[in-house]
């Protein structure tokens, strides 16, 4: 048994309505709380429910400094200035801004390297001068009157049909296989906002530059529609949170 008494249940359940912002009845969750949610209900749980912080992953703050790096290079620079050395340059002067705490932990000087060689290979897979649509935006929607998405994109880049595609950056490299889930509730997310069809999702893997492109049709819409829904309604009802055991655990942030 999860909890021990009938007043644990209602303290839980009441968190987890809180944690999806349900004040009557609605929904609010994002393509990676639904991940969470299926993925592992205990780590949901202990993310969403229970709200524990999580530990400090090194690898986390590079990961994010990395795609801010990328995001500024679209964003703020002039397309006539985006070279390999303007990328490296704002990488050095935004990790140089990273906390001295942070620097000083064991395994960062190596995230450096790494990071900077990511950013290297990016340099010479991908166009630099490209003009994506969107880089980073927010959106958030409301599907029907008792589910709203929400969550920010890497990047959106308009195809020569007038058509969408959406690009998210991954550090490391592509795992053996490929789960388009988090992608699919972006485009629809995407196609709420912006009313404009999406019809490629891409996952750019920055640590061995492999990518992976596949199209976003009209039965993936139905699909992640029903699955959405049905994962929220999970998410209201659900009294227990049993651990999923799996290669994930090694990277789960609750596992010391």
């Amino acid at each position: 048994m999860l909890f021990r008494t009938d007043y644990h249940k209602y303290f839980a359940l009441s968190s987890l309505r809180a944690a999806l912002t349900i004040p009557s009845g609605m929904a609010k969750v994002s393509p990676l709380k639904v991940r969470v949610f299926n993925a592992c209900r205990l780590r949901f749980r202990y993310q969403y429910v229970d709200r524990i912080r999580s530990r400090l992953r090194i690898a986390d703050t590079a990961g994010s400094l990395v795609h801010r790096v990328l995001c500024d290079i679209y964003s703020k620079v002039p397309r006539n200035e985006r070279t390999r050395d303007r990328l490296l340059q704002i990488f050095d002067e935004t990790w140089e801004a990273l906390s001295p705490r942070y620097l000083r932990m064991e395994g960062v000087a190596e995230l450096r390297v790494s990071s900077a060689k990511e950013l290297e290979h990016f340099a010479e897979q991908h166009e630099l001068r490209a003009e994506p649509l969107m880089v980073e935006p927010y959106f958030q929607v409301d599907l029907t009157p008792d589910v709203t998405l929400f969550g920010r994109v890497d990047r959106i880049d308009e195809l020569s049909g007038g058509s969408l595609k959406i690009i998210d950056y991954k550090t490391g490299s592509a795992p053996e296989e490929i789960d388009p889930s988090q992608l699919h509730l972006y485009a629809i997310m995407i196609e709420s906002e912006l009313g404009r069809l999406v019809s490629e999702i891409s996952f750019w893997f920055l640590g061995d530059g492999g990518v992976w492109t596949t199209d976003f049709t009209d039965d993936d819409r139905e699909k992640t529609r029903a699955d959405l829904f049905a994962a929220v309604e999970a998410m209201v009802t659900t009294r227990k949170f049993p651990p999923t055991i799996a290669p994930q655990c090694g990277h789960c942030p609750y596992l010391h």
